[in-house]
């Protein structure tokens, strides 16, 4: 895989309608392409009827060939109109997974849509919202979540078979809008047709433009009931059909209750998602109040870590700070909060950095991510903001609902769990129930009896703050060199931070300040031996050894047994039983990286759409270890 993928190259006929340079083919019909499309997909698929009788508070369409985006947009068009007008609807969130392997760029997305005026308050969304064309899914957030587009960017064949799907399966609705088959044959390809039925909820419908008949043979065989339909404008016939799936006898339970412990970013960020869905929230925090542990800071920097541009790592960061930087507009939007994207500058110190930086920008990775500097590279889209701030705007959106009731000063420091329910007891002996538990208490995760095995080490950070009217401005920018030193803030100037291992003190050390002054004249010209620290403080992270984070359903050991016994034969799936999740190891990247952890992770709470693949799922399970080892050993047995 690469870094960046090949932007798609566009020609404009007569009507000022776009036409593919590489499939030789139209986006969207010249005879008024919005009413194609609503006639298409939204009346062949029965839409939004099926919105008022749906059997969950969420429906899901998914799309080959995302294109113009002028399919989503019409189905948002519709979907608000429903939620207006049926208010008492069942349907109240909108799921769009979309594939696109040669994307728009944002200035031909603007022009192809400008031919909509009537969509124009959602297409300036959508535009404001593109996401950088890099390979994977990048999550976007519409009308305070009530809108969801995950757009995958890459081939669809190799992306449907890293798509998870619940027991009862993904999609209610298919779109099938690659182009023309005679054109792109690899877009209506059997094993394609294979993954949609894979994905499909039983009668899962879809819909189509063409009539070709190795399609409809090629659905049929997959498993759907296909048939011709009177087809729009000179099209004489279209295509419609439905899965054949049979329905699940799987119980899934229902989520009535939510517990979740700790109160810093991740917990935070889970809460805020979990409430706007709709959900209540009873938070356990250990401190007097939120944001006293490693989310306390002063100020923190946000920007993604990148490493290969193949590797799994560098994808999840770059989606999580996209992510980021969406949830935070829309927060600001509501409620203000200190912050500023005045760019992160990675500063060239030393040779070994120079080198580091020579392979990121030799990567391919996009210009709007990352920008070579004369100073070394620039994340001209980065930023810093006031982590406690953050916190406690999230959890006073979030009480705002009526959603979530907090316990403050309320160590948890058991759990059992006792007829399908979790108990949650304290140090003074309460106990409290719920059906889903999730853990997000940072580096105190593995205080239970069920967690000690976690892979997560503490490390100890301390940063310092000096008196920034000493002296003139370092840098417009957040400028990462040897540690960090931000932009000044009412005066005040934080610079940091310390790393010591398996060190869980927090209190204040002359030996980290003068650290923290040396490692700050290593990136600076100017002589700061002079600077005076005015203040100090320490918190404890807690890291993993590959700097993914640890997101999942908790195993237990007979659970973890059965797993690995299977591996590789049934392959590797998320643990949704125990209705115990982890949401933990987010090091010092946690402002980057909590917001997209904790969609993951309220995402495989209710069995939603995963806005990441099987391979990052594997990546993130928080057993990953284990299951890893008993992968290798059994498929070494089966070689031999």
């Amino acid at each position: 895989m690469l870094a960046t993928l090949q932007n798609a190259k566009l020609s404009w006929n007569d009507a000022g309608m776009p036409i593919s340079d590489s499939f030789e083919d139209i986006y969207f019909s010249n005879n008024n392409g919005l009413h194609e499309t609503q006639y298409i997909f939204l009346k062949q698929n029965n839409l939004p009827e099926r919105w008022l009788i749906h059997d969950r508070d969420f429906f899901v369409i998914a799309e080959t060939g995302f294109g113009t985006g002028l399919n989503f947009l019409a189905t948002w068009q519709a979907f608000r109109h429903f939620r207006d007008t049926h208010p008492e609807g069942k349907v109240t969130r909108l799921h769009f997974i979309s594939f696109e392997k040669f994307p728009l760029t944002k200035f031909d997305l603007k022009q192809a849509l400008a031919a909509w005026p009537e969509l124009s308050l959602l297409s300036e969304q959508l535009i404001s919202a593109y996401p950088y064309a890099v390979p994977g899914c990048q999550r976007l957030r519409f009308d305070d979540g009530s809108v969801v587009l995950d757009l995958w960017l890459g081939d669809a064949n190799e992306l449907l078979p890293q798509l998870y799907a619940p027991a009862d399966g993904l999609a209610d609705v298919w779109y099938l809008d690659g182009f023309a088959p005679s054109k792109n044959p690899d877009m209506w390809t059997a094993s394609l047709f294979a993954h949609l039925y894979r994905l499909s909820r039983p009668l899962a419908t879809l819909s189509t433009f063409t009539a070709a008949g190795f399609v409809r043979r090629g659905l049929t065989d997959a498993g759907f009931a296909m048939r011709k339909v009177a087809g729009h404008g000179q099209k004489r016939s279209i295509l419609v059909g439905y899965s054949q799936k049979p329905e699940t006898n799987i119980d899934t339970p229902s989520v009535t209750s939510i517990a979740i412990v700790g109160g810093g970013i991740a917990s935070a960020c889970l809460t805020y998602l979990l409430t706007q869905r709709g959900y209540q929230v009873e938070l356990f925090c250990a401190d007097t109040d939120v944001a006293e542990g490693a989310s306390g800071n002063p100020q923190g920097a946000i920007y993604p870590l990148l490493h290969q541009p193949d590797d799994l790592l560098s994808q999840f960061f770059i989606a999580a700070f996209q992510f980021c930087r969406q949830l935070l507009c829309d927060i600001n939007s509501h409620t203000r909060f200190q912050h500023d994207w005045c760019g992160v500058l990675l500063k060239t110190i030393d040779e070994k950095s120079a080198q580091k930086h020579k392979a990121i920008l030799d990567a391919g990775f996009p210009s709007e991510l990352i920008e070579e500097n004369a100073e070394g590279v620039l994340f001209p889209q980065g930023g810093w903001v006031v982590p406690a701030e953050l916190v406690k705007t999230l959890f006073q959106l979030s009480s705002q609902k009526g959603l979530l009731k907090q316990h403050k000063n309320c160590e948890i420091v058991s759990l059992h769990k006792n007829d399908g329910q979790w108990v949650l007891k304290n140090k003074e002996g309460n106990v409290w129930s719920a059906t889903k538990v999730v853990l997000a208490n940072g580096v105190n995760v593995t205080m239970f009896e069920q967690t000690t095995s976690l892979p997560i080490t503490p490390m100890r950070g301390q940063i310092s703050t000096l008196q920034a009217s000493e002296y003139d401005a370092i840098s417009a920018h957040v400028v990462c060199g040897d540690g960090y030193i931000v932009p000044a803030l009412d005066g005040q100037q934080v610079i940091g931070a310390t790393y010591v291992r398996n060190d869980m003190a927090r209190d204040i050390r002359e030996s980290e300040h003068e650290e923290n002054k040396a490692k700050m004249q290593r990136s600076v010209p100017q002589d700061v031996s002079t600077y005076t620290v005015t203040s100090g403080r320490a918190s404890i992270r807690g890291v993993t050894r590959d700097h993914f984070p640890l997101i999942g359903g908790l195993r237990s050991a007979e659970s973890l047994q059965t797993a690995s016994a299977q591996m590789p034969k049934s392959g590797w799936l998320p643990e949704t039983g125990s209705g115990l999740y982890i949401l933990a190891g987010m090091g010092s990247r946690g402002l980057c990286s909590a917001p997209l952890s904790a969609e993951i992770a309220a995402a495989l709470l209710l069995q939603e759409p995963l806005p990441c693949s099987l391979s990052t799922l594997r990546n993130i399970d928080p057993h990953r270890r284990e299951l890893r080892r008993a992968w290798k050993i059994n498929l070494g047995n089966r070689r031999d």
